[in-house]
This record gives C-alpha cells, sequence and structure tokens, in this order.
C-alpha cells in the first residue's frame, strides 16, 4: 500500500487539504462512479432495484467486518439518532430507581433519544467530562444496580477523545446495562471490536470515516439480545424474505438484525458498497496504521510549533486532533488561502486526520495554525 495509490482514488484532493472527514468523507472515485451509473440507469428508466439490494447487503456484511461482528447481526438504517431511537423505544417503562447514564456533552443523535426516556420514567443521569472526556471510572461512579442503559461515543466528535470502551463495557455489565456506542467517529477510523469491547449495540453513519454518503448506516445489535428486540416501524425490508413480502395478511419478519431495516436508500447503498470495497482491498488494519502513524505525525508537528491539543494522553487519541488558539478565525482565514477544509468546535480548531491524507500536508497544517 502506498500513498499515492490511496490519493488516485481521491482525485478530488489534488489541490486540497482535507481535515474534515468528522464532518463528512471525501467522495471517492469508486463512489462517484457508482452514483454515476445509478442515475444514467435511473435517468433512462432501466434502473434496478435488485442491483442496489445486493450492494445494500455485501455493504452490510463489509462493515461488520470493521467492527467485528457478523452481518446477521447489522441492520441498516439512516443515522445514529434513528438506531438509539430503536434501543430507546425498546426500553421498557421504568420501575422505581432505574436510570440512564450518559455524558453530558454526547452529541445529539447519541444523547436526545435517551433524555425522552423521562417520559418513561427513567433518571437521566449525565456526566460532566474531565479534562478531555469521561472516564470508566466516572461512569462507574454514575451507574447502580438501577440502570439499564450506559451510552457513550467511542470517539467525541468535537476533541476526539477516545473511550476506553472495554473498561465502560464492564461498568455496564456490572449494573446489569445495556451498552450502547456511537461509533460514527471510530468507525473506519480506529480499531473496533465488539466482542472483545462487550458492546451490546454499536452504530454508525457512513458518511465520515467510512467514506460513504448520507443516508446509509449501521446498527450492531449483539446477537442473544435480537429476540428482545421488537422492530420499530418496520417495513417490507424486514421481513424474512422481503422480496416475498410486499403485501399483507401475514409478518413474518427476519430472525436477524435486519428485521430493524429502514427501506433502503438505494443511490447511497451502491456508493457505501464501492467504497468500503477500499477498506477490503488494501485491508483495514492496514488503513488504520496508516490513521494512527499520521495522527502522531500531526501531533509532533503541532508539538514542534508549540501548539496545545486534545486528547493529551496516548491511550485516547483518535484520528481528530483539536487545537487551542487564540484566534480561530484568523487561522481558518489561512486555511482558506492555503486550501485546507476543517472545522471549529467548542471554541477549538478540529483537525479530522484520515488514511488520505499525506505527511508533508499535516506538517504544513501545523505550520499554518502555528503562524509559521
Amino acid at each position: 500500500m502506498q500513498a499515492a495509490d490511496i490519493r488516485r482514488l481521491f482525485p478530488g484532493l489534488q489541490n486540497t487539504v482535507y481535515l474534515n472527514t468528522a464532518n463528512m468523507s471525501v467522495g471517492c472515485a469508486p463512489a462517484r462512479e457508482a452514483y454515476a451509473r445509478a442515475v444514467e440507469r435511473w435517468s433512462e428508466g432501466r434502473f434496478d432495484w435488485t442491483v442496489a439490494e445486493r450492494a445494500g447487503e455485501d455493504a452490510r456484511a463489509m462493515f461488520a467486518e470493521i467492527v467485528g461482528a457478523t452481518a446477521g447481526e447489522i441492520a441498516i438504517v439512516p443515522a445514529v439518532s434513528t438506531a438509539a431511537g430503536i434501543v430507546a423505544a425498546n426500553l421498557p417503562s421504568a420501575k422505581h430507581g432505574e436510570n440512564v447514564v450518559v455524558a453530558e456533552n454526547e452529541f445529539a443523535s447519541n444523547y436526545y433519544p435517551w433524555l425522552l426516556l423521562r417520559e418513561r420514567g427513567y433518571e437521566v443521569r449525565t456526566v460532566a467530562p474531565r479534562g478531555d472526556g469521561v472516564s470508566a471510572e466516572e461512569f462507574s461512579r454514575a451507574a447502580d444496580g438501577g440502570t439499564r442503559l450506559i451510552a457513550v461515543s467511542a470517539v467525541n466528535s468535537a476533541n476526539g477523545y477516545r473511550a476506553n470502551l472495554k473498561a465502560i463495557g464492564r461498568v455496564a455489565t456490572n449494573s446489569g446495562a445495556w451498552f450502547f456506542v456511537d461509533a460514527c467517529q471510530a468507525a473506519g477510523a480506529v480499531p473496533l471490536d465488539v466482542v472483545r469491547d462487550g458492546v451490546d449495540f454499536l452504530a454508525a453513519a457512513s458518511h465520515k470515516f467510512l467514506l460513504g454518503s448520507r443516508g446509509m448506516g449501521y446498527l450492531y445489535v449483539r446477537r442473544d439480545l435480537l429476540d428482545r428486540l421488537q422492530a420499530v416501524g418496520p417495513g417490507w425490508k424486514a421481513a424474512r424474505k422481503p422480496a416475498e413480502s410486499f403485501y399483507g395478511p401475514a409478518m413474518d419478519l427476519s430472525p436477524t438484525a435486519s428485521k430493524l431495516d429502514s427501506s433502503l436508500a438505494w443511490f447511497p447503498a451502491m456508493a457505501d458498497q464501492a467504497a468500503l470495497n477500499i477498506f477490503r482491498r488494501y485491508g483495514t488494519s492496514e488503513l488504520l496504521e496508516r490513521n494512527s502513524q499520521l495522527v502522531l505525525r500531526l501531533r509532533n508537528a503541532l508539538t514542534v510549533q508549540g501548539l496545545s491539543f486534545q486528547p493529551v494522553a496516548d491511550e485516547n487519541r483518535s484520528t481528530i486532533v483539536s487545537v487551542q488558539v487564540a484566534d480561530t478565525e484568523a487561522v481558518l482565514a489561512r486555511f482558506r488561502q492555503a486550501n485546507v477544509l476543517a472545522s471549529v468546535r467548542a471554541g477549538r480548531i478540529r483537525l479530522a486526520v484520515h488514511f488520505y491524507n499525506l505527511e508533508e500536508e499535516l506538517d504544513r497544517v501545523a505550520g499554518l495554525i502555528g503562524g509559521s
């Protein structure tokens, strides 16, 4: 695997330094070609939806490989909020003392669905971060025998803090709680293993580090929880045999996580299949290792410039680096002149590295932030 080979898959980056993947990924050539073929066939009245459905199944299987699951444990949903809503809807009305625990700085998609559980009698315990993020110890102090769900982001979208999922998973197990992980900023960016970490539910949208486009996402459900979950708003895709289940009167839902599927967004599914094949082609572990090396390069370059950044501890490092600057607007102005794309979150410059970035780009960006 050579950086030049990867860059050829992203021709739009020829004159752009793109460090905004935490917002959305850059469209790769294979996904763009998949869209173009789909639009052409659609405009000719020759679009074959069964091809798109097969693409969705292939994408389901590839996502399962990335997170350490099986295809039968993956539902296709449009967004993390949809996934969280399905899980929240499956919690019964609370008994006295029952609660859910979530960090107070969670992204809304992994926050609002749990807050709504107050209407069903749950106490929602929000944990304030200390330093970069919320540790397993802080979750442990908030959880007790009445805790029914703990929700956390694998990687915080504002500052890049990477949670210790295995340790938090143990807290959930000890409390008898479900463990829900928002992996929107982690899937395709850092290693994930839902079995190793004791994850019950994991959700991710495809339009960030998975290289897909808006409208596709995934929900992992631990296999032995599938029978306990009811579908929310099931359609024909939720059936055991979808192509034979367009009409009533019978309802025979799938025994796998596909019973939770939303109707497939056909064009995005075809783009996802093409994009996720990049992980299969080069190897997920190899691409994630490149991410790790690129982030280390960026951190070192920022240190040379005398800049402070989050997360500080190596064990909490992700592909997102949050940099403290005196004047964010001045830095963004320098970025615009140099064709650098990044974001501001929580008053800091947010740099999101992905394997399509180049080492020299990171050195250049660190210099721009430092004013050199």
